[in-house]
């Protein structure tokens, strides 16, 4: 079995949707800790306030392409700036019930985007992502 993810951020602002992906980590104990933001821009503020704190960055973050404030792909903009060595060993993962080709195409063309996940997620995605 993998070592189990320390920390994880959920981006989203559909909170029904939250809920039901922070219950089913916790019941399958897929990780320790996991924050969630609403939008893009409070999980930026979130890294930037804490990159110098011995705070762990997030080993997984999950992140959706439609929100108020800062969306998906403003979001990976704002997290490619932060320092690499920080960065490098998060696992990004982007969902939305969005089937726009267009946001797919350009979730392929970002290396740090591990997948394009289809809105509901599903147990085994989950896993997936947490493996």
């Amino acid at each position: 079995m993998s070592k189990k993810v320390q920390r994880a951020f959920i981006i989203d602002d559909d909170e029904v949707y939250v809920y039901a992906i922070k219950r089913l980590i916790k019941i399958q104990n897929l990780c320790e800790e996991v924050l969630v933001f609403t939008d893009g821009q409070q999980a930026v503020d979130y890294l930037l306030e804490n990159k110098d704190d011995v705070t762990p960055m997030p080993e997984v973050i999950i992140i959706d392409v439609n929100m108020p404030v800062l969306d998906g792909w403003g979001f990976i903009n704002e997290f490619q700036k932060i320092d690499f060595n920080l960065t490098n060993n998060t696992k990004l993962f982007m969902v939305s019930s969005s089937i726009d080709p267009r946001d797919v195409k350009k979730a392929k063309e970002i290396p740090m985007i591990i997948k394009y996940i289809f809105k509901p997620i599903t147990f085994e995605e989950l896993k997936e992502v947490f493996s």
